[in-house]
């Protein structure tokens, strides 16, 4: 049962998600700033660059769904967002094209320019910030030893059956069919 519980945890600490408001978008601080300032979000997507300043790193954030475990997925992007962090982060440990799963409070926008266009960032304060890899959906592991007439066309499209996550993925642990003893 912990096993279970764990696979589905949030990547983020259960502290810091306490009073997170996930229904509010990208979208809707874009269109009113002024009303979701001081309320607490959690968002993710892809790194697009990493700025530091004298004070202060910016990390410009291609905004894209959260997956079941708060890790941003490759899905479509709903816009982009700038977390403003107090202080300096590295920008070769955040770099372009990392994942990026941050817990912070709306302190409002940054019209910048996006080519000759102007673009109303949500501006977010980090809370807890942690980098990982883009959730894939395609995650269930085929193994090419077990392929053949004899195992039907749905053999390895389980990711709960055949995926990494289950005692029965690899080599052993499969009886006839590719079926557990």
């Amino acid at each position: 049962m912990t096993l279970l519980i764990s696979g589905c945890a949030s990547i983020m600490s259960s502290d810091v998600l306490k009073g997170v408001d996930k229904g509010l978008t990208v979208e809707l601080v874009q269109a009113n700033p002024d009303a979701f300032k001081a309320k607490k979000v959690l968002w993710g997507g892809l790194i697009v660059r990493t700025t530091n300043l004298e004070r202060v790193t910016e990390i410009e954030v291609l905004e894209t769904p959260l997956a079941y475990n708060d890790v941003p997925t490759d899905g479509k992007s709903r816009g982009r967002f700038i977390v403003r962090f107090n202080g300096y982060l590295d920008a070769a440990v955040y770099k372009e094209g990392e994942g990026i799963t941050v817990a912070g409070v709306v302190a409002g926008t940054s019209v910048r320019k996006i080519g000759k266009m102007d673009y109303a960032y949500p501006v977010v304060t980090p809370i807890e910030l942690k980098i990982s890899e883009p959730y894939k959906e395609d995650y269930y592991y085929n193994d090419p030893y077990y392929y053949g007439p004899y195992y039907g066309p749905y053999y390895g499209a389980s990711p709960f059956y055949y995926g990494p996550y289950t005692p029965y993925g690899g080599y052993y642990g499969r009886g006839f069919y590719g079926h557990p003893y």
